[in-house]
C-alpha cells in the first residue's frame, strides 16, 4: 500500500494529510501547537483516532509513548549517541533518518514499511510504503513519531545558529 504526505511550506498549525495514489485523504495527522512535549494524533478519514503519540518529558533523551486503541502499545526512545531509536516492541528503524529515507522492521527482522523523501519537489513530499497492512497503524505511528522528532531537532538546531 503506497501512501503520500505533502507538507505545506508555510503552515501556522501542525496538521497534514496522508493520501493514496488518487489524492484521496486517508489520514489526518495533527500536533498540538501549544503543549509541553509533543502530542500528535493520527485520525482516519472518518475522524476516528487511530493512534496517539505523546512525548514523555521527564527523560534524558526524547521518549514517546504510542497509544493504539486507547492503550499504550509501545515506546520509542531516541539514542543520542548513535542518533537512532529503540522501540520497546522489538521493532527497529534503519536507514538515513535525517534524509527521511528509512525502513521499519518488525521484531522478527522482516521489512514491514518504509518512508522516502521525494526529491525535486516544492515543499516536503514523502512516499510511505506499507508492506504489512495488518500492522499499518504501528508502522504509521513509528514513521510519524520519528519524523516529528527529527524535524523538531532540525528546527532547534537551525534556530540555535
Amino acid at each position: 500500500m503506497k501512501l503520500y504526505v505533502s507538507e505545506k511550506l508555510f503552515s501556522i498549525h501542525r496538521k497534514f494529510y496522508i493520501t493514496n495514489e488518487n489524492k484521496e485523504t486517508l489520514y489526518e495527522i495533527s500536533s498540538m501547537v501549544l503543549s509541553i512535549g509533543d502530542a500528535t494524533t493520527i485520525n482516519d478519514k472518518e475522524g476516528n483516532k487511530v493512534a496517539y503519540i505523546n512525548q514523555e518529558i521527564f527523560h534524558l533523551s526524547p521518549t514517546y509513548g504510542v497509544y493504539i486503541d486507547g492503550k499504550l502499545s509501545f515506546k520509542i526512545k531516541k539514542n543520542i549517541i548513535f542518533n537512532d531509536y529503540t522501540l520497546s516492541n522489538g521493532y527497529r528503524v534503519d536507514g538515513n533518518l535525517l534524509m527521511f529515507d528509512f525502513c521499519v522492521f518488525d521484531d522478527k527482522g522482516n521489512k514491514i514499511g518504509s518512508i522516502q523523501r521525494k526529491l525535486f519537489t516544492i515543499g516536503d513530499e514523502y512516499e510511505i510504503d506499507i508492506i504489512d497492512e495488518s500492522k499499518k497503524n504501528i508502522i504509521l505511528s513509528i514513521i510519524v513519531a520519528t519524523t516529528n522528532d527529527v524535524n523538531r531537532s532540525q528546527r532547534r538546531r537551525f534556530n540555535d545558529d
